[in-house]
């Protein structure tokens, strides 16, 4: 766990998080819409910066994994992809999570940089399964949760918002999505 793994792909380069990213993690996590679709809401420019040094801070605990994605043709931060437990319904899961710069919302991105970690969270870490929590509205996680071919499980109620709960096991986890990487 917290192996500060680089994972690249042709398109693509994951790296973990660090305090020098805080201004590309505040504005991913500030946006207007990732606020709708988050389950936390509207996030201030404090908390993002708490947020971001909570994950720097924890990568060698717990299984938690938080990498900035780079697109590689334009050397910059494109979004943020990870897994970290979370307890739902009483039971500690594997939450996967993604948050991208709106610009890449409906690009093959998301859902390469999402399969790259799952793909470590199950060969690397040997989590059987993880879940996700997808804002009903957010046209683009449902696209990426159809193409990771994830499990829609039911609806959910998560920090008091009603989300889709999906999961992704293991067994059932479709490489092909980083042929295209």
């Amino acid at each position: 766990m917290g192996s500060m793994s680089v994972i690249e792909g042709n398109n693509l380069l994951l790296r973990h998080l660090t305090k020098a990213d805080l201004g590309d993690f505040t504005k991913v996590v500030t946006d207007s819409l990732y606020g709708k679709f988050s389950p936390l809401g509207k996030i201030t420019e404090e908390v993002a910066e708490q947020m971001l040094n909570h994950i720097v801070d924890n990568y060698h605990t717990n299984r938690y994994e938080f990498w900035a994605v780079l697109d590689k043709q334009f050397q910059s931060i494109a979004g943020f992809v990870g897994y970290h437990p979370v307890i739902f319904e009483n039971v500690t899961q594997e939450m996967f999570f993604v948050g991208f710069y709106t610009k890449y919302w409906g690009s093959k991105f998301p859902a390469i940089a999402t399969g790259y970690a799952c793909q470590y969270a199950f060969e690397e870490e040997k989590i059987p399964k993880l879940i996700a929590f997808v804002h009903p509205d957010d046209t683009a996680a449902l696209m990426c949760a159809q193409i990771m071919e994830a499990k829609f499980e039911k609806e959910a109620v998560f920090f008091g918002a009603t989300l889709f709960l999906f999961s992704l096991e293991q067994k059932n986890f479709n490489r092909l999505v980083l042929e295209t990487a």
